[in-house]
């Protein structure tokens, strides 16, 4: 009987240096997630501070002057709390008066591994992450009260 020098332990430990069990050589280069077909009621938070106010400007005026029944927030990853703060802080400018639904989700983002080796083919590899949805609403009685004080001036 043939006795291999290399045991299952040692077949299955990563080759190359720095390379890690399961994780690809090289330089990884994030793609932008995949969205799906955006509406103009929808708001993409990033971890970005700066437009923080922007966003609760546009949230404001989507649901108050332009009519829209709903609008949602989207935040994914590190963005999630800026999502969530978000949505809290329009519905304090709008006096609590706004329905809110929030749902989480895990998105399916792919990455593109540049290889150190020059010859070797970029390959891809896939990981997980969270989001979080926010569905914003005013109720029917508030809108009308809204529209109504709208159109007097």
């Amino acid at each position: 009987m043939d006795v291999d020098d290399e045991t299952p332990a040692a077949q299955a430990a990563p080759a190359g240096r720095g390379e890690q069990a399961g994780r690809p050589s090289g330089s990884i280069k994030k793609r932008k997630p995949l969205r799906p077909s955006a509406s103009r009621a929808d708001i993409y938070v990033t971890r970005e501070r700066r437009r923080f106010n922007g966003h609760v400007q546009r949230a404001r005026r989507l649901l108050l002057e332009r009519n829209y029944p709903a609008i949602t927030i989207h935040g994914l990853g590190a963005a999630i709390p800026n999502a969530i703060k978000l949505a809290s802080t329009v519905r304090a400018s709008l006096g609590g008066q706004t329905t809110m639904d929030v749902s989480t989700d895990t998105v399916t983002l792919f990455d593109d591994v540049v290889p150190e080796d020059a010859d070797a083919d970029i390959s891809t590899q896939m990981r997980h992450n969270s989001a979080v949805h926010i569905t914003m609403a005013l109720p029917p009685a508030v809108r009308t009260q809204v529209f109504a004080r709208q159109r007097k001036r």
